[in-house]
């Protein structure tokens, strides 16, 4: 006897592949609520007892306050030289990369209005 098991994913295959096309709407939420692995995995936890709704409303709240904490310290430290995104690229610099860094320096000193260069640390 053939049985047709869904996929464990509720998403498309890739970022080119559109599951709609071959699913109705109805079917991939259905699927989203009966089969979500987060779904399951809470499911298991109460049926258990190591899980309730007490717990969850608890690890949400200190979990929300963690983020928003960890935003805030990140909004206040200063990001990495914008140079960087140039580094390690190669064991040596080339000539090319090296012209690269020049000519995006000169850009952004000339239009520094357009970047919030305060945000950043210097090169050094």
């Amino acid at each position: 006897m053939f049985v047709f098991r869904q996929l464990n994913r509720v998403g498309h295959h890739s970022t080119s592949d559109d599951s709609s096309a071959y699913r109705s709407i109805d079917e991939i939420n259905s699927f989203d609520k009966k089969h979500n692995p987060i779904v399951r995995f809470r499911d298991y936890m109460t049926k258990r007892g190591c899980w309730n709704d007490e717990k969850e409303e608890e690890w949400k709240e200190k979990s929300h306050k963690m983020v928003k904490e960890a935003f805030e310290r990140s909004e206040s430290t200063k990001r990495a030289p914008i140079t960087t995104m140039f580094e390690h690229l190669y064991d040596e610099m080339t000539p090319h990369t090296k012209r690269q860094v020049k000519e995006m320096n000169d850009h952004v000193r000339q239009h520094h209005d357009q970047y919030p260069l305060a945000l950043y640390e210097q090169s050094k």
